[in-house]
């Protein structure tokens, strides 16, 4: 009894700790992919099914029929209940995608797929235990519960790769910050590697000094970002987390506001789109100084000797003895496509020695504003009288955009008080008839888009897919669906 009790242990440790690990979960084989494997800049799953769900497609007249039977068809094969799964391998390219694409796929039946792929015309080639075939910049390999599909614009040996793909995906799997980002719910999780992105970057960072590129791995490494998209009733949320090293943490620069004093200064008005930007100057020069110093040099050359006697004027703190990091934008007036810009109010913050530059300006402003003011503390711009600063009045920030001045960047878009009809939108782009507003706020922590539609009970996926069947109904003979 000992004897099968310690062959027993043994086995339970040889199964868990090594040996085979095919059939594991398909979380699992992407984290073991993306373990130490500097190459991959961002990783993350999208779950096709729900978003799918959430258009209701099998609603739709004539098409959601043909839909749901190829849905049924791939389901056979596939488990599309799983989400998919990728890795984007850098470096980005100068269209700004990967170099290399990797798309992962739980297989229900591996047979199934492999018929349903040579009915389609395809070649299946054997290559060990894998099954695979290649077309131009794709290649897509079988075995057993797990598929992968491999994209890349440059000719590449698709066997070797995927060989390599699928020995790596049955390796130790990842921990911590990926960890954590690969367990987070959400339509769609992008995880984005800050130190392989710039490990793998085609950028002038490569010119630095040694010193220089050592100061920076350790600034990004074992930094992420995520980035979560859900589609909910109403609404579509976007939100980024930082996962970033503690050293990095203490470089943001961005300043809260819970008061939002800078709205104050803005005037007055019922204002459609609005900008707000409050961060530490002091700490956007150090970390120029330290990990850029000759963007300054450049930036100064290129907007001449004025820029230069301005920059003198800023002394020992360079940027930060011009501006307190305080600027803010909102248009208050009607936009018109046809009309061009409306009106709009202003305002800068100026640092210590920013005052004498800021006379220069407001003299340059006021022969194109209705009305400049310049205090000790900054320049402030009205293009209409209808707007300027009124006792007893202040500016009227949109209801759902009350974000707005109170983090270190915000924005928002109010489409319900833009008149659109003198805009002519094609197809895809009627997508913002269905908007309300839209908001946008970032700080240290992340950031945060939300895009609110009109109509708050229905998905905006379902919003947005009967405009698409609509479009696609009078592009073809206007035929009824």
């Amino acid at each position: 009894m000992k004897k099968i009790f310690g062959i027993f242990i043994l086995t339970l440790v040889f199964i868990s700790c090594g040996g085979n690990k095919d059939g594991r979960p398909l979380q699992e084989y992407l984290s073991a992919f993306l373990n130490g494997n500097e190459k991959i800049i961002a990783f993350g799953k999208a779950d096709i099914n729900t978003i799918l769900n959430k258009t209701e497609y099998k609603k739709i007249p004539k098409f959601g029929l043909v839909i749901s039977k190829e849905l049924e068809s791939f389901q056979q094969s596939l488990k599309t209940e799983t989400p998919v799964y990728f890795a984007l391998e850098g470096p980005l390219l100068e269209d700004g995608t990967p170099e290399t694409s990797y798309a992962f796929f739980e297989v229900v039946n591996a047979d199934s797929l492999t018929q349903k792929l040579t009915q389609q015309g395809f070649d299946i080639e054997k290559s060990g235990d894998i099954q695979f075939l290649q077309s131009g910049d794709v290649s897509f390999g079988i075995r057993n519960n797990l598929a992968i599909l491999i994209s890349k614009k440059a000719e590449f040996d698709g066997k070797k790769l995927l060989t390599e793909a699928f020995e790596k995906v049955t390796e130790d799997v990842s921990e911590g910050k990926i960890d954590e980002i690969l367990n987070t719910k959400g339509d769609v999780v992008l995880g984005m590697s800050i130190a392989n992105l710039y490990a793998t970057s085609n950028t002038d960072l490569s010119d630095l000094s040694a010193d220089k590129q050592k100061s920076i791995k350790e600034l990004v490494a074992d930094s992420y970002m995520q980035t979560t998209m859900a589609f909910e009733n109403g609404a579509i949320v976007i939100e980024t987390k930082n996962y970033f090293s503690d050293l990095l943490k203490s470089k943001m620069f961005f300043k809260k506001d819970g008061g939002a004093s800078i709205v104050s200064k803005l005037g007055t008005g019922n204002p459609k789109i609005g900008l707000s930007v409050n961060i530490d100057m002091k700490k956007v020069q150090a970390f120029m100084d330290e990990y850029s110093p000759g963007a300054m040099a450049d930036l100064m050359d290129m907007l001449g000797s004025e820029a230069q006697m301005a920059m003198a004027l800023g002394g020992s703190d360079g940027l930060a003895g011009l501006l307190n990091g305080e600027v803010a934008a909102v248009m208050v007036g009607e936009p018109n496509a046809y009309e061009g810009i409306s009106d709009f109010n202003v305002y800068v913050g100026l640092g210590k020695s920013g005052r004498t530059l800021a006379e220069g300006f407001k003299s340059l402003l006021s022969m194109g504003m209705a009305k400049v003011d310049l205090d000790k503390n900054g320049l402030a711009g009205f293009s209409s009288m209808n707007f300027i600063p009124q006792a007893g009045k202040k500016l009227a920030i949109p209801k759902g955009c009350e974000i707005f001045g109170k983090k270190g960047i915000t924005a928002f878009v109010n489409f319900e008080g833009i008149d659109l009809t003198s805009f002519e939108f094609e197809d895809e782009q009627k997508m913002i008839y269905l908007i309300k507003y839209v908001t946008f706020e970032m700080d240290e922590n992340g950031s945060k888009i939300v895009i609110k539609a009109k109509n708050g009970k229905e998905n905006i996926l379902k919003q947005a897919m009967d405009v698409a069947v609509k479009e696609l109904s009078g592009k073809i003979g206007n035929m009824t669906l």
